[in-house]
């Protein structure tokens, strides 16, 4: 497992996430973020962010080991995300879509 921090990559960086992953993303791809309560329940809606950089940091050669005895190995990865854009005209189009069924 590996630490993976999500930060909003623009002028206002901000933390998004910071957890335990088994994963590491690709720049590219879309990260759906979730926020749950403790029983696992979602308390608002996703939001999806488009991963623009994706940090990984490794331990060079001139690490000392680690105190349990365990290996060098990558711990942390950082992304950096921004609003998925490419969703925006699939949303204007549901709106659009709702306000005109409001209209009638």
């Amino acid at each position: 497992m590996i630490t993976l921090r999500v930060t909003r990559h623009d002028r206002n960086e901000q933390l998004l996430a910071d957890c335990q992953s088994a994963v590491i993303p690709a720049r590219g791809e879309v990260l759906q973020l979730d926020t749950v309560e403790a029983d696992g329940s979602m308390n608002r809606p996703s939001t999806l962010w488009r991963i623009v950089a994706v940090t990984v940091h490794v331990p060079s050669l001139h690490s000392s080991a680690p105190l349990d005895g365990g290996p060098l190995r990558v711990r942390t990865v950082e992304v950096s995300v921004l609003p998925d854009v490419s969703l925006l005209p699939a949303l204007h189009h549901a709106e659009a879509q709702v306000l005109s069924e409001s209209r009638m």
